[in-house]
């Protein structure tokens, strides 16, 4: 878990310390939509929860503005984001997950890195 305190005082070699608010926000964002697109966790049903998903996913297949923008200000590299979305997806992380929290560990995962190169 990412502690408040490594924002506030940065120890040396803290690979969280240059993780602001903002860039944790970006990441959740980024989180949030890997879920949508592998149909976990969406409270929406019919034509909505469709609707979601299909959006979802065209982030990681298509040439998208707002994606390219989200792992800009989430200080990570789209194709980092979209091999990190592939793995779990062929993974079948739906399954494997099951009765655990995906979105909290992929949150937490993604605070590891301080930039993707």
């Amino acid at each position: 878990m990412l502690k408040p305190q490594s924002f506030v005082q940065p120890i040396k070699n803290n690979r969280n310390y240059n993780l602001t608010p903002e860039i944790i926000l970006w990441r959740a964002v980024i989180v949030r939509t890997i879920l949508d697109a592998l149909d976990i966790d969406i409270h929406a049903w019919g034509f909505s929860r469709r609707v979601i998903v299909s959006d979802a996913k065209k982030w990681f297949v298509e040439n998208n503005e707002d994606f390219e923008l989200t792992c800009d200000y989430a200080n990570l590299k789209s194709w980092f984001v979209v091999k990190l979305y592939n793995r779990i997806k062929v993974r079948n992380a739906k399954k494997l997950f099951e009765n655990k929290n995906l979105n909290k560990f992929l949150l937490e995962y993604l605070c590891t890195f301080t930039e993707e190169e």
